[in-house]
């Protein structure tokens, strides 16, 4: 069972707010499509703990997943949260 359909199922009994159950059910959904997507940068840079820009995580995962070119992601370096904005690059 996906974490997307668990989370699905549980989340009445959790007694999750309807805002809390769409954050919950959107990070499983992130958290399967990570399962599925292998790429180098989300290791380092990926913040999966993050409850921001969830819709956008989702639109990049999904389209990584569906075999999209970087440059064709829109959002891709958006969605890297823990990539250095201040012009510094990590090794």
């Amino acid at each position: 069972m996906k974490q997307e359909e668990f989370v699905k199922s549980m989340a009445d009994s959790w007694g999750l707010s309807e805002g809390e159950k769409e954050t919950a059910i959107k990070k499983a959904m992130i958290d399967d499509l990570l399962m599925e997507v292998t790429f180098p940068p989300f290791e380092q840079f990926f913040d999966s703990e993050s409850n921001q820009l969830l819709d956008e995580k989702i639109g990049v995962l999904t389209a990584l997943k569906e075999g999209k070119q970087i440059s064709d992601i829109p959002n891709f370096y958006t969605i890297l949260e823990l990539y250095p904005k201040d012009g510094t690059h990590w090794d």
